[in-house]
């Protein structure tokens, strides 16, 4: 199981102990849930670009797995395990995709001239975000405060869990554990060469899409003409790119869907990994 960007591997744990629990139909699964590099008790790296992430995956599923496994991955980690399933077939058997296609279509693209322009600005804002001093933690209860005034529906008692891996101490305060450098991973990136992968994906996959994301796309990715809606039928068009897929809307959920409806997503991971992976 694969966090999100700025997230950490606890916030999952929700979904992987439904997952790793024994039912009555089913033994529990093995569930590995490692934290991306510049995240969580991670190391930070001087390198970010999305073949770094690949490799680090490649290793984590060699070492912990004997052949094949089912893959979970949210946001950033939908980006990594799509594109892991696409390179390696022969390891992936099934696979959750959790908010991970990307945000919706941006007035500039398919404006050449006008994507070049975005790319610059991409860099500058990243370069920016390098120098930026964060506002001090003072003490974990201010985290968990964070954390539910930028997600109002998560619960507070999974804000208390995940605040204690999201920071570490600097000083006589505290600052995010989060390397901001590792914001440039989608730098260049696209719809159009995410495609490219889908398309190779050979597993079952689970695709998840939080109804309410608009929220968090219409606040991340801020313009001139972007709402942060999706226009009808595109999540559709790009979930159809898988040969084998489901597709569900979560209508409580933005795009922390773990955070917003926790069980729903256990119980709808643990359905399809019953299905299709057995």
């Amino acid at each position: 199981m694969l966090h999100g960007l700025r997230d950490c591997a606890w916030s999952l744990l929700p979904i992987a102990h439904a997952l790793a629990s024994s039912g009555d139909a089913h033994e529990g699964y093995r569930v590995v849930i490692p934290e991306l590099r510049g995240h969580g008790s991670s190391d930070h790296s001087e390198a970010y670009a999305m073949s770094h992430f690949l490799m680090d995956l490649h290793q984590v599923i060699e070492h912990f797995t004997a052949g094949d496994c089912a893959l979970f991955g949210h946001s950033l980690g939908g980006h990594i395990v799509t594109r892991y399933a696409a390179l390696f077939p022969e390891a992936i058997r099934a696979m959750l995709v959790v908010e991970g296609l990307g945000p919706p279509a941006r007035p500039y693209e398919g404006d050449p001239a006008a994507e070049v322009r975005a790319y610059r600005e991409m860099l500058l804002t990243r370069l920016g975000e390098r120098g930026a001093q964060a506002r001090p933690i003072k003490d974990l209860a201010d985290v968990a405060a964070r954390l539910l005034r930028n997600n109002p529906r998560l619960s507070p008692a999974l804000a208390d869990t995940i605040a204690p891996h999201m920071v570490r101490p600097l000083g006589q305060h505290l600052t995010w554990s989060f390397d901001a450098r590792a914001n440039s991973v989608f730098i260049g990136t696209s719809t159009h060469d995410n495609v490219r992968f889908w398309q190779q994906v050979q597993a079952p996959t689970c695709i998840i899409s939080g109804t309410l994301s608009h929220e968090y796309w219409g606040r991340e990715l801020a313009s001139d003409g972007f709402t942060g809606h999706f226009a009808p039928g595109e999540m559709e068009s790009r979930a159809q790119q898988f040969c084998h897929h489901t597709h569900h809307w979560f209508e409580q959920s933005g795009h922390m869907v773990h955070y917003d409806e926790p069980q729903r997503l256990a119980e709808v991971s643990r359905q399809f990994l019953e299905q299709h992976y057995v």
